[in-house]
């Protein structure tokens, strides 16, 4: 079987179609909507009963988004050729969880912990000098 260029294919020119279409929604919801929403704005998808589904990052947003619908209906029906009858607000999935990357601890040098270690035996109050010890002691564990 040999490789086949998408374009090959006939459906393809109908599926760009129909992504161009929510592209340009998209840019219209998105001029519709104050700034500080704009960013948690994803996706939308409109189907053709006139359905609306705007994609929102948190819950947070989507409520705020809500307050928003009949403005983003109308600027929608205005600025294109489509017929709005409902819209309804979605919250992606969060993404996955993410570890964090640990920094890199940064330990005193062998002589400060020496220092440490000599401050304590010369020093007269006991408990300055146990926790002296015990903090040169494990620095000295880490580094």
């Amino acid at each position: 079987m040999s490789f086949k260029n998408a374009s090959f294919f006939s459906y393809t020119s109908a599926i760009q179609s129909h992504l161009n279409r929510h592209q340009r929604i998209l840019r219209i919801i998105l001029a519709a909507s104050p700034g500080q929403l704009k960013p948690h704005i994803k996706d939308c998808v409109i189907n053709d009963n006139g359905r609306l589904l705007v994609y929102v990052s948190s819950a947070v947003w989507a409520s705020q988004l809500r307050f928003l619908t009949a403005q983003i209906k109308a600027a929608v029906n205005d600025q294109s050729n489509e017929r709005i009858q409902q819209i309804r607000i979605r919250v992606l999935n969060p993404e996955p969880f993410k570890a964090t990357v640990e920094e890199k601890k940064i330990f005193p040098s062998m002589q400060s912990i020496d220092l440490i270690k000599s401050s304590a035996e010369g020093s007269s109050d006991s408990k300055l000098k146990d926790a002296l010890l015990s903090l040169s002691n494990t620095l000295k564990k880490h580094s």
